[in-house]
Formats: structure tokens, C-alpha cells, sequence
């Protein structure tokens, strides 16, 4: 290996038990060295592909050989880039990570390129920082190790201003400094993230896009599509495979509602939710939130809007009406029902689902 190429050392191998564990999507190993980071992204199935970037060629050089020579790596994932940070990247990424010179100046050091950040540490994770907005996917990741002797609070208060969140991910304590780890995302209010996807908001559209591969947007917008014809949920756009563009639904969670409206509001809004519910079951189409639809009703001017129809199923057996009768029945809401009653009404309206059960039930709401 040259003496220009950073040969691993305890600050590589910490860094790279995170890779490991929170790599993700495409990947740049920005300042490569030895190429220890990327060559353990690729490795992983949550990876789709690897950039290595390093100022040094002899770097960049050094990890194609690694990468060549080793048969169980797939080679068609992977590019190689010489680049001062990002002069030569134009590309955005899911996951970037960095183990940067982080040292301050001292004139002793006789490997500048490969230990110093700057004259105090610091400035070249600024410089990172600052270049990596513009090449971070929506909900991309940056994993950031640096050290105690480039001032932490230094780079926490960069991190701030530069608008990103931090999660520090692990410290480590050596003999003259604690080395870290950040997992670093940027904050974006027009971006509402869930357990499986983000939406982005522009304006009045919200555009969907799910990271788990059991999402399609296509079945999405199919029963998105049918329901709208019935006047529930957002007003669909267009979709591609990956992607669902639909009206943006902005106002208060059911729950929310529900705290401070009065008898005859909550009334006419859980009649207006109920009669949406039993057009669904006689579609057979079963949402399967309604047992606690919190986050899947947006009131908005005292009329409730469905979301989030990413779980629908066509079913001979569906339970829109009933799973909500069970949430009515939960305690959760802010109102007094009859449970007893209404656990009965259930039971009828699941045999034969008429279509007066609906009042029935808006009856047991005292």
C-alpha cells in the first residue's frame, strides 16, 4: 500500500461496524483510502451501489485492485472517482460516509493529506457538510467519524447551522481522545417521513415514495383511484411504479378533532367517517387502519379525508365499519359511547351489512 493511501486503523474499524449496520441504497465512500467502508457497503444487501471518491489517485487506484481481486464482490456496482471532496460528483446519494482528515495543523506531521482537516480540525468537515446538501437523496444518510481533538462542540455547532439532525451513533474512548460516530440527516419540514416511506410536500401536492420493497405505487393509486370516484381520500395525480403524486391533505388528526369539537360536530364528523367506511366494505375494499386511525383521518373544514391506502386488499370479508366500531370502543377517543350496544351492533352489521346499522350506531354515541 502507498504511503499516501490511510491505512485503516481504530477509527476505520469503528466506522465501519456502522456501515454495516446502517448502509443503505446508493453509496458514496467519500475519501475512500483503503477503501474499507465502501468495500463493507457493497457487501451488504441493503446496497445497491458504491461510489468511491478520493483527492488521491493512488487511493482510487488501490481500491480497484482490492476490488477486482476479490471474486465474491460484484464489480458492476461500483464507480470510481478522483475528486477534491465533490468537484468531480454530480451524483445524490442515499448513504455517504465519511472518515475525514480530522486533526489540527501541526507542523510535525509529515502526512497532511491524510491526518489534517484543517488549521483547527475542523474546516474540511465544514466544507463537507456544506457540499453534501446538494448530493443527499430525500432521507439520505450521512455517517460522519471524527475525533475529540477536532473540537466536538465545534462540529455540533456546524451540524446546527448547517441545519442537520444528529444521532450519535457510538463513542469510543481512546487513550488520548474519544473518537465518534454521527448518523446526520437534513431537516426538512416539507418532508413527513413513516415507518415505511416519506412523503414530500410541494405546494399542494404530496408525492409518496416508499423504500421497502413491498411497496408499489401502483396498487396504491389503483384503489386511490376507485375510492376517489366515491369522494374519499386525497384527489389522485399520476404514479409511476415507485412514486404516488396526490393532493396534499392538510388539517387536524381525528383524535385531535375530536378533544375540542362539540356533540353535534363530533357527530356529523363520525357519521360522514361511517358512511365512507360502509361504501368501502360494500367495494370490498379493506383499508386495515381502522382500529386505531389516527394518523389515516385529516379533518379538514369539519369534512374527514381518508389517507394512506398503501394496505388495501380486495376482500370478500371486509371490516372498515367494524374495525371502527372497535376504536370507538378503545377508550382512546375523546367521547362517550354505549360499548356494550355498540359491540352488538358489530356483531349484526358483520352477518348481513345493511346499511342502517350506520345509524344505529351513531345512536349509541351519547
Amino acid at each position: 500500500m502507498s504511503d499516501t493511501v490511510y491505512i485503516p486503523e481504530d477509527d476505520s474499524f469503528l466506522l465501519v461496524e456502522c456501515v454495516k449496520k446502517y448502509a443503505k441504497g446508493f453509496v458514496l465512500d467519500m475519501g475512500c483510502g483503503s477503501g474499507i467502508q465502501g468495500i463493507a457497503a457493497l457487501e451488504l444487501k441493503s446496497v445497491a451501489n458504491v461510489t468511491f471518491a478520493d483527492i488521491n489517485r493512488e487511493a482510487i487506484n488501490y481500491v480497484k485492485k482490492q476490488i477486482t481481486s476479490n471474486g465474491s464482490l460484484n464489480k458492476q456496482n461500483t464507480q470510481f472517482i478522483v475528486s477534491d471532496l465533490y468537484n468531480n460528483i454530480k451524483d445524490k446519494f442515499d448513504t455517504i460516509i465519511f472518515n475525514p482528515p480530522y486533526l489540527p495543523e501541526n507542523e510535525f506531521d509529515k502526512e497532511v493529506l491524510i491526518t489534517t482537516g484543517g488549521k483547527y480540525g475542523w474546516e474540511l468537515i465544514e466544507k463537507f457538510l456544506k457540499e453534501s446538501k446538494q448530493h443527499l437523496n430525500i432521507d439520505g444518510q450521512i455517517l460522519l467519524l471524527f475525533s475529540s481533538l477536532t473540537d466536538k462542540g465545534k462540529v455540533d455547532e456546524i451540524i446546527k447551522t448547517l441545519n442537520y439532525s444528529k444521532n450519535q451513533i457510538v463513542k469510543e474512548d481512546l487513550f488520548m481522545e474519544q473518537l465518534y460516530v454521527y448518523q446526520l440527516k437534513l431537516n426538512n419540514e416539507n418532508i413527513i417521513k413513516g415507518h415505511r416511506g416519506i412523503v414530500e410536500i410541494k405546494g399542494k401536492v404530496a408525492i409518496k415514495r416508499s423504500f421497502t420493497e413491498h411497496y408499489n405505487a401502483n396498487e396504491e393509486a389503483k384503489f386511490l383511484k376507485i375510492l376517489n370516484k366515491h369522494g374519499i381520500g386525497p384527489k389522485y395525480i399520476s404514479n409511476t411504479k415507485d412514486e404516488l403524486r396526490m393532493e396534499y391533505i392538510e388539517g387536524e388528526r381525528i383524535l385531535d378533532y375530536l378533544k375540542h369539537s362539540n356533540k353535534k360536530q363530533a357527530k356529523s364528523i363520525l357519521s360522514k367517517i361511517l358512511d365512507q367506511l360502509y361504501i368501502m366494505d360494500k367495494l370490498k375494499i379493506n383499508k386495515l387502519e381502522m382500529t386505531n386511525p389516527y394518523k389515516h383521518i385529516i379533518v379538514r373544514n369539519h369534512k374527514p379525508i381518508q389517507i394512506d391506502f398503501e394496505r388495501c386488499i380486495y376482500t370478500t370479508n371486509p371490516k372498515n365499519v367494524t374495525q371502527f366500531i372497535q376504536f370507538l370502543t378503545s377508550g382512546k377517543v375523546h367521547i362517550l359511547v354505549d360499548k356494550d350496544e355498540l359491540r352488538a351492533i358489530a356483531i349484526n352489521y358483520k352477518r348481513d351489512m345493511k346499511k342502517s346499522y350506520i345509524k344505529d350506531i351513531l345512536k349509541r354515541i351519547i
